[in-house]
């Protein structure tokens, strides 16, 4: 007879070995991430055209043009840093992402 040991510790490994197909495909994404969070990715969409909106003004907004580019081009890349964080990447590839 087996002991209760054995078989919780072999109830144990069978129940991770059944779970390593499942974690295998939870892949974390781009794509996932972005179906994941649709309201951080329309926001990031709505920055991108006020900054190329700002970017393409032909008044300098009482001298807060500059400033206010800078800020958005900050907040759209704190907003994918967020995004994507499960990812771990690097700034420069962050930056790349259309």
């Amino acid at each position: 007879m087996k002991s209760i040991k054995t078989v919780v510790l072999t109830g144990m490994l069978l129940g991770a070995a059944g779970m390593a197909p499942m974690l295998a495909s939870a892949q974390v994404t781009i794509q996932s991430e972005e179906a994941a969070h649709p309201r951080l990715v329309t926001a990031i969409r709505e920055m991108k055209a006020a900054l190329h909106e700002l970017e393409s003004a032909p008044d300098d907004f009482g001298g807060r043009k500059a400033q206010a580019i800078a800020d958005t081009r900050a907040a759209i890349h704190s907003l994918r840093r967020a995004l994507y964080y499960r990812l771990k990447m690097d700034d420069a590839a962050i930056d790349r992402i259309p």
